[in-house]
């Protein structure tokens, strides 16, 4: 075997290795610590990838972290309240031994270290309030990593001390210690910002926000925050937010379901779809042969942090054709019940049906699958839907109660009786309340007040006699708040306005007579 071919295959063997070693990881996950468990043990059976949310409350012990790329983040993005202290007084609150780990969201206090990087990269420390330790933060042998968005005070030796380590970032952070930082090597401390110290004592003469002087942490290293904060505005941090939609969430094996992502703020993503199978495609078809209830999970990330979701697909057993699958019908309406004339509008969800039919109860029906329907005369009418297909068919029903309308009832008196005839036959009676004001009664009252304009009625009597006309309106329309109000009867009331309008009239004239006399 040649050199070359010798390579070849070494190159093959080596893709081989990490083709094993990506089918072998499995997805990232999202795992939970909550109060009283231990955040050590989560990180100890936490794979590659992974993001730990720690919930609210209180956490006594020292941690190390020695798997890469692992993200342990506070559920409730505030440290306030996600206090963790040291197992002691000696020992570090976290010990990262690991590069590409992400530590965010946490009060972290009374230890060695609140936080000690010890050989690592790419770690990003942020979002947490460092207080009570010894030393706040700590570097030794790190590079590459960012330190931004922390609160670091009251640490008794330093708030941030740096070992020969180089080329990290720390900004927009917020120092207030006795000693605030100690470095030997070079690094970054300002991007856009760079971070606020309570002993700078320069001044900001144009006032925007940023200290007109450096302000040194090492000048024989060049150690050096350009561009001090006046004030601490720490920028809350952009969190990714996992969001999909998937066409269907049940049906019979073998089911496609098709995922799509709409996921804000996201860089990076990974499905887990329940049956072993993983994606990090945007949009894709996947097919769940066997039953069961699968678990379809979005993991997204960003450099601040991870976001998921999840739905759960129910792909039921398929059905053996031998068997003959019978419809059931099913059906719903907007209202059970009301007056005449009364609308309804039915709703089909019968299961395996091909062909439908209503049956209103009352002569008519509709092969619709939603159709509306009016009654038009009181009664109980038995609604049937009859659902069919190949096999057979079922029927479902229900009873819609049509009411006569409460100003329908007879009073026993000539016109009302002949209102109730007109209206029952389904005929709108226009002039109904022209005729009650037209009675024989309102004819004679009309004509006594028409009487009284020749003189022969003193004023004194028709102010009596309009006054009880007007007392008599009142009483009537008192009624209309205790009963339901008609159309019919509010035209009614409109025509006794006119009427008592039209006397108003006559008796001005009749005054204005009078007195030219």
């Amino acid at each position: 075997m040649t050199k070359t071919q010798t390579s070849k295959w070494v190159c093959l063997f080596a893709v081989i290795l990490v083709l094993i070693s990506i089918s072998e990881s499995g997805a990232a996950e999202n795992l939970y610590v909550f109060p009283g468990e231990s955040i050590q043990a989560t990180i100890d059976n936490a794979s590659n990838g992974d993001t730990i949310f720690v919930k609210p409350g209180e956490y006594n012990e020292s941690i190390q972290i020695d798997q890469d790329n692992l993200t342990i983040i506070s559920d409730s993005k505030s440290p306030s309240d996600t206090v963790i202290t040291a197992g002691n007084k000696g020992s570090n609150v976290f010990k990262v031994v690991a590069s590409n780990v992400r530590i965010s969201g946490f009060s972290i206090a009374d230890s060695k270290c609140g936080i000690y990087l010890s050989g690592v990269q790419n770690c990003v420390i942020n979002n947490n309030n460092i207080s009570g330790n010894n030393i706040g933060i700590c570097l030794f042998k790190s590079e590459n990593n960012t330190l931004r968005d922390n609160l670091v005070y009251s640490n008794a030796d330093c708030g941030i001390r740096s070992f020969t380590s180089s080329g990290n970032t720390i900004c927009n952070n917020n120092f207030n210690n006795t000693n605030n930082a100690r470095d030997d090597k070079l690094n970054g401390w300002n991007r856009t910002s760079g971070n606020c110290w309570s002993d700078y004592a320069g001044r900001d003469e144009d006032g925007d926000g940023i200290g007109d002087t450096v302000y040194a942490i090492n000048r024989r290293t060049k150690s050096m925050d350009y561009r001090p904060l006046m004030d601490f505005d720490p920028q809350p941090p952009v969190l990714p937010e996992a969001i999909f939609t998937s066409n269907v969430t049940a049906g019979f094996a073998p089911l496609t379901v098709e995922f799509t992502e709409l996921s804000e703020n996201a860089s990076s993503l990974i499905w887990s779809l329940g049956d072993l199978e993983s994606s990090n495609a945007s949009d894709f078809l996947h097919t769940f042969v066997n039953e069961g209830n699968y678990t379809v999970t979005l993991n997204v990330t960003n450099e601040n942090g991870s976001d998921s979701t999840y739905v759960i697909v129910n792909v039921l057993k398929a059905p053996d054709p031998s068997i003959p699958v019978i419809p059931e019908a099913k059906l719903i309406t907007n209202v059970t019940g009301g007056y005449i004339p009364l609308t309804v509008h039915f709703f089909d969800f019968s299961d395996n049906a091909a062909s439908l039919c209503w049956d209103f109860g009352d002569g008519k029906n509709s092969c619709c699958p939603n159709p509306s329907h009016t009654f038009c005369c009181p009664g109980n009418y038995t609604v049937y839907l009859t659902a069919g297909n190949d096999n057979g068919s079922s029927s479902a029903s229900i009873v819609i109660t049509v009411l006569k309308p409460v100003n329908q009832t007879s009073t026993g008196d000539d016109n009302n009786l002949e209102d109730t005839k007109d209206r029952d036959s389904g005929r709108k009676y226009e002039g109904i309340g022209i005729e009650r004001i037209l009675s024989r009664k309102n004819l004679d009252s009309a004509g006594n007040f028409i009487l009284s304009f020749t003189g022969t009625r003193s004023v004194a009597e028709l102010g009596s006699s309009i006054e009880h006309e007007i007392f008599g309106v009142a009483h009537f329309a008192k009624g209309f708040t205790e009963d339901s109000i008609s159309v019919i009867e509010v035209k009614d009331i409109s025509m006794r306005a006119l009427f008592l309008g039209f006397v108003a009239i006559a008796l001005g004239l009749s005054v204005f007579r009078r007195s030219r006399k």
